[in-house]
């Protein structure tokens, strides 16, 4: 059984609903909490609060966590925050009391070497956490990671389907500096392979068809995502053609409980600075962080493959057969 803490900025994107949704319909993770990131972090644990409550697991406690970065402060992307989520109400449950900070700190110390963390957004938690406490990373059992890239995807059209930098960790490029160089046990997945798993037609008609309340929710979230997609998608320069329901954060959770859905890689990965190549970005920041691999002794376990189908499989019918 994997002792699992979930920090995401969920609410933005489909897919960190989609990874919670999985982690509270996986046998083999105990979900000992959900700890929210990145921007109004009060409301990413109300979103967290509605799913969880909505498929009857609410019991699982949820803490908001840091919105602003570490560092020095980054223009927020828009989102679409709680569309479709909130379509009958919002949540009885409310989030605890306590930080996430708190928590992640006082769940890792308490019990040591038996703590995953899976962070789906930025890793500005989890860097706040090392800082608070200097036993961290050493009692902290697995850290995984959804982000960066290590080798951009460009498809058979030769239309680049992801970016040079990632999204979740240049929202703190601070956090993610200090995580990455921590000396944890760390498995990165990178963008370039969770690009690889998207749901098919067949898998979404079953969402929309499905009985179970994890099921109905995919089919909410997902109902009004299209133009979602389009507006954010345009915003970033991603040609709107080439796009999908891809289960990033997902995977991520996924391979926390069943490592063998991906092929790894022992590599240095350092996070470094160098310039932008967006020219749109140039009115919000003159650098980017880039997860560049080193010929230096390696640091973590990186994603470089996946088995998609299984692992597709694997979601489809956790949710259409689940909570």
């Amino acid at each position: 059984m994997e002792r699992l803490i979930v920090d995401t900025d969920i609410g933005t994107y489909y897919d960190d609903a989609f990874a919670v949704l999985l982690a509270a319909n996986s046998p083999e993770v105990q979900l000992e909490g959900v700890t929210t990131c990145y921007g109004d972090t009060s409301l990413r644990a109300e979103i967290a609060c509605k799913i969880l409550e909505f498929i009857g697991r609410p019991e699982v406690p949820v803490f908001a966590g840091i919105g602003d970065p570490l560092g020095e402060a980054e223009a927020l992307m828009f989102g679409f925050e709680g569309e479709g989520v909130f379509d009958d109400g919002r949540p009885e449950k409310k989030p605890e009391k306590d930080s996430a900070v708190e928590f992640l700190v006082r769940m890792v110390r308490d019990n040591p070497g038996e703590i995953t963390v899976c962070t789906l957004g930025t890793v500005t938690n989890v860097a706040a956490a090392i800082r608070q406490d200097p036993n961290f990373v050493r009692d902290l059992k697995h850290l995984i990671i959804m982000g960066g890239v290590i080798v951009p995807v460009v498809d058979e059209k030769g239309v680049t389907r992801s970016p040079v930098e990632e999204y979740n960790l240049n929202n703190d490029p601070t956090a993610a500096k200090i995580v990455l160089q921590s000396g944890a046990n760390i498995t990165l997945v990178p963008i370039d392979v969770t690009l690889r798993v998207p749901m098919s037609p067949a898998q979404i008609k079953a969402m929309e068809n499905g009985s179970s309340k994890s099921a109905q929710m995919v089919h909410r979230i997902l109902k009004p995502w299209p133009e979602q997609e389009r507006l954010i998608y345009l915003s970033v320069g991603i040609p709107t053609e080439f796009t999908g329901i891809w289960l990033h954060d997902p995977l991520t959770i996924a391979v926390a409980y069943d490592p063998s859905l991906i092929t790894t890689a022992r590599i240095h990965v350092s996070a470094e600075f160098a310039p932008t190549v967006i020219l749109r970005d140039m009115l919000i920041r003159n650098d980017i962080l880039r997860t560049i691999p080193k010929k230096k002794t390696p640091n973590m376990n990186v994603a470089v493959d996946v088995d998609a189908d299984r692992f597709t499989e694997l979601f489809a019918d956790r949710i259409v057969n689940g909570l």
